[in-house]
């Protein structure tokens, strides 16, 4: 291209792109890239165009025109113009021959794609970024940029080790890899440390707060510790806001508590299982606060080394002293009604019908604090909501939480779950009501979330056991097999020996089914698929397909099924002694109340964290109903563990 051509349409494109609307500084990148990280220095003031164009009539040289003219593109990127950036290096890149001025471009390329942060910007982004090689001069921008696109890859250590080495100021360098290192759990904590060790100061407090994050005491001495470990380190003289908050909050001590559960009407059985469950979790709490109490007292207890808790320790930091329980029936009541049962009251537990919920929040004076038991349709913050280090931390003025058995939080986490082990292709099986609906849903915008690789799963939608046939084979592909053999044999005019072949674009299968309707589902499904596959295709399923009241013979039709589940429901928990008691209370109970009695279970159990929990959300709880933290509006999300059937037994998973 001559030069005349060439800053021709340089011209015309930043003619075009000025002529829009007025110049407006674009978002800046998540990770900020210090200017003096650049070799050479940037003035706004000159023309660079028109100095490409004067050395170029001078010396001919291409070089040194695509000096300046990429000086002019990081000028307007330095002036938050990246649009205009991203048009004129289109243009140049194709240009370009020299590596070091490859390198710059693509560097800027990148960069401003950042700032657009939607998928499909990230995506050249990171296609860019695998091009670039690390120069001189321009090291710090280089792992800045990499921190930021590791971050949106979700690759939290990788992204803190490159923003390590950049020049970003501290202490938003350490806070920001602090805040990355929250999204790990315990286990890749401790695997970190072993491969990690530039990141080990972090790690070491990130496993403290993991640990003893729902143990105030023992989160002092640790963190303590940590400080006496690290003195040169700047989080031990600028701790992140929700560890020092933390440490100073008091755990929500509730002495007189109101539970409002429908205990007449046509949601009775549901409000009387809850009723069970925290009525059992109380009697529970009320005998080990007696045994500590008792031991506190003896002569011959050893002292704690301040190190670890001992069993007892633990109790005496869950345990709430002596509360006193009072059930209403809220069934037909009105919010006002509510709010007035609740007067004396400084706790409330309760209520769990939606509309219930939104009434009594607008109107519960802001000295109560509420753990409603359902979420209401405004809820709809992301699980593990991390808290912004720079923004000012402190409780809201009313403290609402809720908590939901909820089947979207089982749909998301089953699409993380097989996305982290890299399956690409799923297709979704699902049954015609409102639940399963809102199941796909969740499941389908949690996997094509951040990602514009990803396609969208397809989705049969079955009604009956005959169209649940159809809509398989139909999805699978293996109804348009059977026509091609049909058609060869019609064409040979003998009977041929043949075998359907299904769809090979696909590597995992999803059901949104009840149990009696995956018994049915899974073996047709299994009958689909082609014996000539290279591999098996993984099938998954929610809570919503098992039951404990299957046969051998039905979790063979089961076998190989992966689901998630509350640990209440799978074999081999903690609670061996709760669930033999209430088998020889209620023999006959249903699934879904087993499940209530144990929602109810952990709400009683929740009350003295709910504080803590809210201020540091990377800490979990373990109940009856799953690995319970809450986020940041207050509300209560689960970790279910995945369990395989394998021949006619369930095994739970090992954590990945």
């Amino acid at each position: 291209m001559g030069l005349y051509r060439f800053l021709l349409t340089l011209l015309v494109v930043l003619f075009l792109a000025s002529c829009s609307a007025p110049s407006k500084r674009d978002d800046e990148p998540r990770v900020s890239q210090p200017g003096t990280s650049s070799p050479s220095v940037i003035d706004h003031k000159v023309d660079y165009i028109k100095k490409a164009e004067q050395v170029f009539a001078q010396t001919g040289s291409l070089t040194q025109r695509n000096e300046w003219l990429i000086k002019e593109i990081e000028s307007l990127q330095q002036q938050g113009n990246c649009v205009k950036s991203l048009k004129l290096l289109q243009i140049l890149l194709p240009e370009l021959t020299d590596t070091r001025q490859l390198n710059i471009a693509r560097l800027i390329y990148s960069e401003c794609l950042v700032t657009i942060d939607t998928p499909e910007a990230n995506e050249q982004a990171q296609l860019a970024m695998s091009e670039i090689k690390l120069f001189s001069g321009y090291e710090q921008r280089v792992y800045a940029l990499q921190a930021t696109l590791y971050s949106q890859q979700q690759a939290w250590l990788k992204a803190s080790q490159a923003l390590l080495r950049s020049s970003m100021d501290e202490p938003a360098k350490s806070q920001q890899i602090w805040q990355w290192l929250q999204h790990l759990n315990s286990a890749e904590l401790r695997k970190a440390q072993k491969i990690h060790p530039q990141l080990q100061a972090w790690l070491e407090l990130s496993l403290i707060v993991h640990t003893y994050g729902l143990q105030p005491q023992q989160l002092i001495t640790q963190v303590a510790n940590w400080q006496n470990r690290h003195p040169q380190h700047v989080l031990a003289n600028a701790l992140p806001a929700e560890i020092s908050l933390a440490l100073a909050q008091q755990p929500l001590k509730a002495t007189n508590i109101a539970v409002l559960l429908p205990l007449t009407g046509r949601l009775a059985t549901q409000g009387l299982a809850l009723k069970e469950g925290i009525l059992a979790a109380y009697l529970a709490n009320l005998s080990a606060t007696k045994l500590t109490e008792q031991t506190s007292y003896s002569a011959d207890m050893p002292k704690s080394t301040g190190t670890f808790l001992t069993g007892q320790e633990d109790l005496q930091v869950s345990t709430p002293a002596y509360q006193k329980l009072r059930f209403f029936d809220a069934a037909l009541k009105t919010p006002e009604q509510l709010n007035a049962l609740v007067a004396d009251y400084d706790f409330v537990l309760g209520p769990l019908l939606k509309e219930s919920i939104t009434g009594l929040t607008a109107i519960l004076p802001e000295d109560k604090v509420m753990l409603a038991l359902n979420r209401t349709d405004s809820d709809t913050i992301k699980p593990n909501t991390l808290p912004d280090t720079n923004k000012q931390f402190e409780m809201a003025p009313k403290e609402h939480y809720f908590f939901a058995l909820a089947p979207e939080d089982e749909a998301e986490q089953l699409a993380s779950y097989i996305k982290h082990k890299g399956y690409q292709r799923p297709i979704i099986f699902t049954a015609n009501n409102s639940v399963t609906s809102r199941m796909t849903d969740a499941f389908i915008a949690k996997w094509t979330e951040g990602s514009a690789v990803l396609r969208i799963p397809d989705v049969a939608v079955f009604s009956d056991s005959k169209n649940m046939r159809e809509q398989a084979e139909s999805l699978l592909d293996v109804a348009q097999s059977k026509a091609r053999i049909r058609q060869m044999e019609n064409v040979a005019d003998v009977e041929l020996f043949s075998v359907e072949r299904n769809r090979q674009d696909v590597d995992v299968i999803i059901l949104f089914a009840n149990p009696e309707q995956t018994e049915l589902l899974n073996p047709i499904i299994e009958a689909s698929l082609s014996p000539f596959a290279a591999q098996s295709l993984a099938v998954f399923a929610s809570s919503r397909s098992y039951s404990l009241e299957l046969s051998k013979n039905s979790l063979r039709d089961l076998r190989n099924l992966t689901f998630s589940d509350m640990p209440w429901m799978l074999p081999a928990h903690p609670w061996t002694d709760l669930a033999n008691q209430t088998s020889e209370l209620w023999p006959q109970r249903q699934d879904s109340l087993l499940r209530l009695f144990a929602m109810g279970y952990d709400a009683y159990e929740l009350i003295a964290n709910l504080r803590l929990l809210t201020l540091l959300p990377q800490v979990s709880k373990q109940g009856l109903t799953g690995e319970l933290n809450v986020a940041e509006n207050g509300v209560l999300h689960r970790h279910l563990p995945l369990a395989k059937i394998i021949q006619d037994r369930v095994t739970v998973l090992a954590v990945d």
